[in-house]
């Protein structure tokens, strides 16, 4: 085989040389035919063109003798119109072979010159059409005293175009000498070239069949080395297989861990807004008992309106019970995380519903800015509101003890994430606390009231929705809050190339 590739690589040589003489040689003839013919394409085709029209604008002058003299007036004027046709084609001949503008202007003052001495003697001939034969003689004096004229202005430009082709001619000669000389000296080139190519690809022939020795010998060296890797890969995949069914196992507890870690937190969520939720359903059910009373008195005593208009304010009351009780209910569902476009609007309005009872306890102002309803982003609806309320809660509590208690929510788009950001007029964060603020049993609030935990399982949260969730001090004073969320746009996510 060895062998088949050698005589191959040789024989491939062969060709390389062969076909690279043959482009030289057929190049070398290419350029001295193109040569030639610039030589002698203009300056011959020039020549024979004026001798063409010198002779035939001597023809004119002969057929206008002829007419002069009596000879057949119609077949003679036929004649002559067709010769003025072959000088025109003749002229058009000689503007396509010039090779620049001298060529070109001698060639235009030449047509000139020609066509005013044809015409000349068409418009003469046509004058005496109605003249006998016996008396056209007598025109042939005042013909010769403005024709001649005429003829030898012509010739001369003739001439002069003719001096112009003998002059290019020369110029061409010495052009193509030098190209002659050119391909010679290049063909030289390309011999010396050639042979030096070849002595090169002998020695790299003889290189390759001492690195093809070299290669056999490395490649027994291989294939053993190959057969001890692949029986040591072979163990070690059986041990990863091994490990991966642990890692599996541990992931699934680990998943199980960290959904049960979320549940808790909301459920703990929902244990400290007890109290507040309670107050806040405890309120419409003592309306709608005294609303009730009302409205079978003003049944009994006939205000029929009255009585309506009661019974009305009790269904609005128990409508408000029913949106508090599903809110909770919604908000304590045990669910794995389902990423999708979550309308921000809805997601906020559920947030501060939870937190109302708390901030109405605290007399607080919870100012959420306007931002554009449509807004979405790519989450689970259910867990980024629970990572709301407990921010909420927390800088709800952070206020309690403030004169100025302000709560202040900012949404903002900025493509192709989504802003969540919020800020308190609270004491802020320990600066000692702030880089350890998203562990867990890390907390700011007394003992007793908190683990700890919330922070933590709303980074969790924000992490595994794909976002951001990021804490400082805010320079007005009091903690700032942002959350980074990918932007949601007609129900899909946005297609950021991250």
């Amino acid at each position: 085989m060895s062998i088949n590739r050698n005589t191959a690589f040789l024989g491939s040589m062969t060709t390389a040389f062969v076909s690279l003489a043959a482009v030289v040689a057929l190049w070398g003839i290419y350029s001295l035919n193109d040569a030639f013919v610039s030589l002698h394409q203009h300056e011959i085709t020039t020549k024979i063109e004026t001798i063409k029209v010198f002779r035939d604008v001597n023809y004119v002058s002969r057929l206008t003798r002829n007419i002069m003299l009596g000879s057949d007036y119609a077949a003679d004027m036929q004649e002559l119109e067709e010769k003025a046709e072959a000088i025109e084609a003749s002229f058009d001949t000689l503007i396509r072979a010039a090779h620049n503008d001298i060529d070109r202007k001698l060639v235009k003052q030449a047509r000139a010159d020609t066509t005013a001495f044809v015409d000349d003697c068409i418009e003469r001939m046509k004058q005496i059409k109605d003249v006998p034969a016996a008396q056209r003689n007598n025109a042939y004096k005042k013909y010769r005293e403005i024709a001649t004229p005429l003829a030898m202005k012509s010739r001369a430009s003739f001439r002069a175009i003719i001096q112009n082709a003998d002059l290019r001619f020369e110029m061409g000669n010495k052009q193509f000498e030098k190209t002659i000389n050119r391909t010679l000296i290049i063909i030289a080139i390309a011999g010396i070239l050639i042979a030096i190519f070849f002595q090169l690809s002998i020695r790299r022939y003889k290189e390759r069949r001492m690195e093809e020795a070299a290669l056999r010998k490395a490649h027994e060296k291989l294939e053993q080395r190959i057969a001890e890797r692949t029986a040591e890969l072979v163990q070690t995949n059986k041990t990863l297989v091994e490990k991966i069914k642990v890692l599996q196992t541990t992931e699934n507890i680990l998943r199980e861990s960290r959904d049960n870690a979320v549940q808790a937190g909301k459920l703990a969520v929902l244990g400290q807004m007890s109290a507040g939720v309670s107050h806040e359903i405890n309120q419409p059910l003592t309306a709608i008992h005294t609303f009730t009373d009302n409205a079978i008195s003003f049944l009994k005593l006939g205000r029929i309106s009255e009585a309506l208009e009661n019974l009305g304010i009790v269904s609005r009351m128990a409508d408000r019970i029913g949106s508090i009780v599903a809110e909770i209910k919604l908000f304590s569902r045990k669910s794995p995380a389902e990423k999708q476009a979550i309308n921000m609007t809805d997601v906020m309005s559920h947030a501060c519903m939870l937190v109302e009872p708390q901030r109405h306890q605290l007399d607080a102002l919870l100012d959420v800015q306007p931002f554009q309803e449509k807004l979405q982003v790519w989450a689970d609806g259910v867990r980024l509101e629970q990572v709301l309320v407990n921010l909420l809660r927390n800088s709800l509590d952070a206020v309690a003890e403030q004169s100025d208690k302000r709560v202040e929510v900012i949404v903002m788009r900025r493509e192709p994430d989504v802003y969540i950001v919020i800020s308190d007029t609270g004491p802020g964060i320990a600066e000692e606390v702030l880089s350890h603020l998203f562990e867990s049993f890390v907390t700011t609030k007394p003992s007793g009231q908190g683990l700890g935990l919330g922070l933590a399982i709303s980074h969790m949260i924000i992490t595994e929705l794909g976002g951001k969730l990021t804490a400082r001090n805010h320079a007005a004073g009091g903690a700032e809050f942002t959350i980074v969320l990918e932007e949601a746009v007609d129900g899909q996510l946005q297609q950021t190339g991250k």
